[in-house]
Parts: structure tokens; C-alpha cells; sequence
């Protein structure tokens, strides 16, 4: 008898990737909101998802952990790659902001990279990359290291824990973080542009974009944030 997905999570996937590095504190199963969809002209949300594993890496004990990838898990009997479509559709809409995209069925593993756009032949998931090995690779794709003066920002903590943001919020605000270390190391002007629907909480992006360039000893005249 094959484990069913959540076994196969509890079973097989949380013992491995334990054993790499990820312990749970750096692991967040966020869930996300269900599609709309019209029916007789009237809008109706579907029940919202969950995105099993989100992975992140914290540089202190006290900074903000940053999300670096997601795994999909499917059942054992179903091949590893089987969910890597579903992941990878949460990494191009850009609602994570997540670069590394897995799928595992607990025995073996495939991966997108979002900066280089390939995907891998499945590998064993005893071979899964730590949190130093992941943290290595995102630094390099980024054109910064998270120990840099730049990241500071970005590794600001929210002031009210964050049990107050939505994951969509704290994509974007990683988002413009990430482009502002970007373009500190790169000695390019600081700007950053977000476009969010109605009712997505522009107001609690702006107020923790500027809280954390305060918190990280920046100056507001040096940062030009826009949102629409």
C-alpha cells in the first residue's frame, strides 16, 4: 500500500528534508486564495489552497527569515515531477516571489530555477539542497549577499509579527527590497514599481516598505517606492 499525499508529507518528505537543514522554523505552509469565478454575471471565490512547504533561510536569529522555494508534494505512487507545473505556476505568477520551485512524491525530487529557467532530472531526495546550498544560490542569482549592508531591509522584522501579513504582501515587499539590495550593490537609483488589484493592502505595503528602510537606518529622500 502507497502513502497518500499527506503520509507522504508526514512519512517521508518532513524526515529528509529535516535532516538537510530545514527545521521547522524555517518552513511556512501558507495558504492561498481561491479563484474567482462568474457564474451569471455574479463572482463567486473558490476554497482557498496550500502550498505544503514554503522554504526560507533566517541570516540572525532575530532578522526576518526571506522565502527562496516551495515544494509541491504528491503522493508516492505518482512521478516526482508530477506537481512541478502547479509549483511553478505559483512562481510565474509572481504571488510568492520565489525562485527555486521542487515537487517530490518523498523518494525523488525535480526542481525549476527560476533564474535559469531549467528544470532537473529527478534526483534523490536524501539529495536535497540545505539551507546554506539553497542561501548560496539564491545570493548568487541576485547579485548580493543577505549579510550585505543592501539586504538590510529586507531582513527587517514586521512589527506586529507575521501573523499580520498575507503572503501576496510579503512577496511584494520582498520584491521591492530585493530590487532596492539590487540596486545598491549595482550603484543603480533606487526605484521600485508594485501594481496590486483593489483591496490587496497597499497601504500595509507602503507603511512596512517604509518602516523597514527606517528600521535599517535608511534615509526616505535615497528610495522612491510607487504603487498603483
Amino acid at each position: 500500500m502507497t502513502y497518500n499525499e499527506a503520509d507522504t508529507r508526514a512519512k517521508l518528505i518532513d524526515p529528509v528534508i529535516h535532516k538537510r537543514g530545514w527545521n521547522e522554523d524555517l518552513i511556512r505552509r501558507e495558504v492561498t486564495a481561491g479563484k474567482v469565478e462568474i457564474y451569471g454575471g455574479k463572482g463567486r471565490r473558490r476554497t482557498g489552497g496550500t502550498i505544503d512547504y514554503v522554504l526560507r533561510v533566517k541570516v540572525n536569529v532575530d532578522t526576518q527569515p526571506v522565502a527562496l522555494a516551495l515544494i509541491e508534494a504528491k503522493k508516492e505512487s505518482l512521478p516526482p515531477g508530477h506537481g512541478l507545473d502547479q509549483a511553478k505556476g505559483y512562481a510565474h505568477c509572481k504571488r510568492l516571489n520565489i525562485r527555486f520551485v521542487f515537487s517530490s512524491n518523498g523518494h525523488l525530487f525535480v526542481e525549476y530555477d527560476n533564474f535559469t529557467g531549467i528544470t532537473s532530472a529527478p534526483r534523490p531526495l536524501t539529495e536535497f539542497p540545505t539551507p546554506a546550498e539553497l542561501r548560496d544560490r539564491y545570493e548568487k542569482g541576485m547579485g548580493f549577499s543577505l549579510d550585505s549592508t543592501a539586504a538590510r531591509p529586507l531582513l527587517q522584522q514586521y512589527p506586529g509579527g507575521e501573523g499580520v501579513r498575507r503572503y501576496y504582501q510579503d512577496a511584494a515587499i520582498r520584491a521591492v527590497m530585493e530590487k532596492i539590495a539590487q540596486c545598491e550593490h549595482n550603484g543603480r537609483p533606487k526605484r521600485a514599481l508594485l501594481s496590486l488589484a483593489t483591496g490587496a493592502g497597499k497601504t500595509f505595503i507602503a507603511v512596512n516598505l517604509l518602516k523597514r528602510l527606517q528600521t535599517a537606518g535608511e534615509t526616505y529622500t535615497r528610495k522612491m517606492l510607487l504603487l498603483k
